[in-house]
């Protein structure tokens, strides 16, 4: 051994650097899952950026021609008398592409489902269908923090292309509401609006993601948790739905109103015409009918009303017959226009407290598991 081996110094015992901060954030089991689920994210992220641009494209189109033909003004809803004069080139519009509208309004409406159904649903079922979190639970890693990896990445990467795609798709809707006369068509009360456009979008497909997780928690088996996803996500979307207006207060308007008395033999009905409640143009009706002296309603099945050439209304049901000398009102119970945001909000909170809801019974379930 040579001198200058004995006074070469030790090897230094300082501990390594500390690994980078991407590495940092995808180690562990955060990392494992990331690249368990890296070809359904990287799916999800390529048909993101394709909708969007879809949207952009279709918006855009349909924008211009509105703005070119001059027919901001005039929609389904609403269609003044200086509208009549451009009826053809509405129509030229509704015509060119209303069929195109109708299959990406479907398509945006499918697609928090579809989350749920072959992401989520699958994301645990096949973990235990596979026995492979056996040996993730074997290797030191509790069963907590597994759960947070393989759930917590899904919700992370929906939440932040839900918003992207909210943004973009509540431009897309304003630039075609109340323009196409599709079914349901587009306006801000209708349900193909309300859930493609605004927070809406991102309270339903985080819940569409959380559902099929839980399920797939429980059920441990990937067809039957798509299955049992399927039809839990139909129930749950009605449910929320109902809440929205369970939990949004309504206005009413009344107006004055005279019935005609016909003789028994007398059905003629001369001319129909809209309640006389002067609702606000393009306001969301709940219910239409009509009000007796003492205060009894009888709701009507539209907003229709036959009348007589003197103005008095005819009675369209067989209770408002029964008490037509006694009718002295018309009632309409709607939502405003400017009931939108709150609506949007209401519903969207509702979303994100059963998400949070179903994650805990995750958390609470995970335990059980044996």
């Amino acid at each position: 051994m040579s001198t200058t081996d004995l006074a070469s110094p030790p090897p230094s015992l300082s501990p390594p650097p500390p690994p980078a901060a991407g590495r940092r954030i995808l180690r562990g089991t955060v990392w494992l899952s990331v690249r368990q689920e890296r070809t359904p994210l990287l799916v999800c992220g390529v048909v993101l950026l394709a909708v969007c641009a879809w949207l952009l494209f279709l918006g855009t189109r349909i924008g211009d021609y509105v703005d070119t033909q001059h027919i901001q003004n005039c929609n389904v809803v609403h269609f003044p008398a200086e509208c009549e004069q451009v009826t053809s080139r509405a129509i030229e519009l509704d015509t060119r592409w209303l069929t195109w509208v109708l299959i990406t309004g479907w398509f945006l409406v499918a697609l928090p489902p579809a989350l749920g159904l072959f992401v989520a649903a699958p994301l645990l079922a096949r973990e235990f269908e596979s026995g492979t979190y056996g040996l993730a639970w074997t290797q030191s890693v509790s069963r907590q923090r597994w759960l947070a990896a393989r759930l917590g990445v899904p919700l992370v990467a929906t939440l932040v292309g839900s918003c992207l795609l909210a943004v973009v798709s509540t431009w897309w809707v304003g630039q075609i509401q109340g323009r196409f006369a599709v079914p349901g068509y587009y306006h801000w009360f209708t349900w193909l609006s309300r859930a493609t456009s605004g927070p809406s979008v991102v309270g339903f497909s985080l819940l569409g993601v959380a559902l099929g997780a839980a399920v797939g928690l429980v059920v441990r088996r990937v067809v039957a948790s798509i299955v049992v996803t399927a039809a839990l996500t139909a129930v749950v979307r009605v449910a929320v739905d109902a809440s929205r207006y369970l939990l949004t207060p309504t206005r009413e308007a009344v107006a004055d109103i005279r019935m005609a008395a016909l003789p028994a033999d007398h059905q003629l009905v001369f001319s129909s015409s809209h309640l006389p409640t002067s609702t606000p143009i393009e306001s969301d009706i709940v219910e239409n009918g009509l009000l007796t002296s003492d205060g009894q309603r009888i709701p009507l099945p539209g907003d229709w009303l036959s009348r007589m050439p003197d103005g008095t209304g005819v009675c369209p049901t067989d209770e408002c017959s029964a008490h037509q000398d006694t009718i002295v009102q018309a009632y309409a119970t709607y939502h405003p226009p400017a009931a939108e945001w709150a609506m949007h909000w209401t519903q969207t909170g509702v979303c994100l407290a059963v998400t949070a809801l179903l994650v805990l019974f995750c958390a609470f379930w995970i335990r059980r598991v044996r």
